[in-house]
């Protein structure tokens, strides 16, 4: 069986997007297209420094689709978006209600 992931993009959280407005606080973010076989996925990574610490974390949407183009553009914007492994499982289940959506996004 074939695994293979795929940088789709990254993006950063700083201290402006922050609610609590924690200046020198970072979170990156990696956004990954996963494929098993001929279903496609998405992983998003999240990195943040806690002190001298790192903290990481990580969440898997498998076998989504096999149609990739759904899945970049999902992927276009979780990335816009700012989505974080935490949410990643609720924003897919509110699409998944609702598909319509994800082509009405810009």
């Amino acid at each position: 069986m074939l695994n293979v992931r795929k940088l789709y993009g990254e993006t950063t959280i700083d201290g402006q997007d922050l609610e609590s407005g924690k200046r020198n606080y970072k979170i990156h973010l990696k956004y990954y297209k996963t494929r098993n076989a001929k279903k496609y996925g998405i992983e998003i990574v999240k990195e943040e420094r806690k002190g001298i610490s790192r903290v990481k974390e990580k969440s898997t949407a498998k076998e989504l689709s096999d149609n990739e183009q759904l899945i970049d553009k999902l992927l276009k914007i979780f990335v816009k978006n700012k989505v974080t492994p935490v949410t990643i499982n609720d924003i897919l289940s509110d699409l998944h209600k609702a598909p319509e959506l994800i082509y009405n996004i810009k």
